[in-house]
């Protein structure tokens, strides 16, 4: 507990930041810059309200920033660049009313860059390296969008789609509509070619007599089955022609 400052940068420690770092509450110092610590920074952070000096950078922290650490009212320097630290900066952090150094470059942030308290004195080079930030133009970012931009561009989106899938459900409809005009309209022109065919066409007519002689009287040898109109049998024409006869 009587450690006032930490230096360990420039080496090749590895594993999380431990949470008992909290318990030296006089430290002042610490730079653990340029290792490979990786994991989510401890809340435990904020009990160091006496530290002045803190670099974490060039390490592979992950997770958010705390929002605790605007309890660290003695900050002057804060350095958690070229991390993988993700989602938005505390909004809490311009509470810290000595910070003259706030370097979040090179991470995973998003959303917007508070503008308030000591960060109105901030530059883009504080914020360079994490694309999903929006903020005043100063930092070299894009605007921020309000939630009624936002819902208006996701609505305009929602629209275009519906359209898009409108449209092609009416274009398939339209293309089934005159495959099948077309298709009937080929069987419209077949047809006068195929009664001119049928009309060449001379069906013999034949007698009963010539069918009693042809089934042998319509006699159990010659009989086939029974049909959905009656009886059927087999008949041999005088001129030898096999047929069916119901």
């Amino acid at each position: 507990e009587g450690l006032a400052e930490l230096y360990m940068q420039d080496n090749y420690f590895t594993g999380h930041l431990p949470l008992g770092i909290g318990n030296f509450i006089i430290m002042d110092h610490i730079d653990i810059s340029a290792n490979k610590l990786s994991g989510e920074l401890p809340a435990s952070l904020s009990k160091l309200q006496m530290l002045e000096y803190l670099n974490l950078s060039q390490n592979t922290f992950d997770g958010r920033i705390p929002e605790q650490l605007h309890h660290m009212l003695n900050l002057g320097t804060i350095d958690l660049s070229h991390n993988k630290l993700s989602g938005e900066i505390p909004k809490s952090l311009d509470k810290l009313q000595y910070i003259q150094v706030l370097d979040l470059s090179f991470n995973l942030l998003e959303g917007e860059i508070p503008s308030g308290g000591k960060f109105a004195n901030l530059s883009a080079e504080s914020f360079l390296g994490s694309y999903a930030l929006c903020g005043a133009p100063k930092f070299q970012v894009p605007l921020c969008l309000h939630k009624t931009e936002r819902q208006s561009k996701s609505n305009a989106a929602k629209v275009i789609v519906a359209c898009a899938i409108g449209g092609s459900a009416l274009l398939v409809i339209v293309c089934t509509f005159i495959g099948i005009s077309c298709y009937r309209k080929k069987r419209l022109l077949k047809q006068p070619d195929d009664i001119e065919r049928l009309r060449g066409i001379t069906l013999p007519v034949i007698s009963h007599r010539e069918l009693v002689h042809a089934t042998s009287n319509f006699s159990n040898a010659n009989f086939l089955g029974n049909g959905s109109f009656g009886s059927v049998y087999k008949g041999i024409l005088a001129d030898g022609m096999t047929v069916a006869v119901k």
